[in-house]
């Protein structure tokens, strides 16, 4: 943890699920990166392993001989959300952000996110905002999915947020618990969150994110939209009934 006015510690959970050939030297490429624009911050880097069943693990050896790297092997794959709750239960960070495994918005986004921040005591939470560029890279299925929970956002969330699902976020420690008392397992995990922080007042910004030319996207399998809707439906469902209870 910070003392006094020293820079902050920051932790980089990544949920990890089966990654494509060549992962390896992607995450070390993108830590030596990072390291680099952030030479004042001691930071930690924390692999959540989601029950990848074709992983590497003498990659991993190689990764975790870094006093700076940890290796969390959940056997068992539960979704994103539960992936990314894990890690963060072994955050050291005073500023914890995550981001996928392959860093598909490269490392520009996190120095943003470290600076505001560092600017602005009374931001508690960041969200990566993907731009009009990133929505036509999308395969059409996972547009149209896309926009669609744009317009629940707006509905649900507030007409200010519109972006829930990019794969980076930023927070500060203190509110770590409510990250954890979520109960989403899957990717939509994020709109809980995030209305969790809405009623709580937190103040929230937002960082313009760039798809890296080299993300190649995947689509969405029947299964798992349906996993999506019925965890969607609960949060949806369970937020009727606190504000019935308020």
């Amino acid at each position: 943890m910070k003392k006094d006015n020293s820079p902050p510690l920051i932790s980089v959970v990544l949920p990890c699920y089966n990654p494509v050939d060549g992962w390896c030297q992607t995450l070390e490429n993108n830590i030596k990166e990072l390291n680099e624009r952030l030479p004042a911050n001691t930071i930690q880097y924390i692999i959540s392993n989601d029950g990848s069943t074709r992983l590497d693990k003498d990659k991993v050896c190689l990764l975790t001989a870094s006093d700076n790297v940890v290796f969390l092997d959940n056997v068992v794959n539960e979704g994103k959300g539960s992936a990314i709750r894990k890690g963060m239960m072994r955050a050291e960070g005073d500023i914890i952000i995550y981001t996928d495994i392959d860093f598909p918005f490269g490392t520009s986004p996190i120095v943003e996110m470290v600076k505001i921040f560092d600017e602005n005591p009374d931001c508690w939470f960041v969200y990566g905002n993907r731009t009009s560029e990133y929505f036509k890279k999308l395969p059409l299925k996972r547009k149209m999915i896309s926009k669609g929970l744009h317009v629940l956002n707006r509905i649900f969330l507030s007409r200010h947020i519109t972006d829930t699902q990019a794969g980076i976020k930023g927070l500060r420690r203190e509110i770590l618990p409510e990250v954890q008392r979520t109960k989403t397992n899957t990717f939509v995990f994020e709109i809980e969150l995030i209305r969790k922080l809405i009623r709580k007042k937190v103040d929230i910004q937002s960082v313009n994110v760039f798809a890296n030319p080299s993300i190649i996207f995947s689509d969405f399998s029947t299964k798992i939209l349906l996993k999506e809707v019925v965890s969607l439906s609960r949060i949806f469902v369970m937020s009727w009934i606190w504000n019935d209870m308020l």
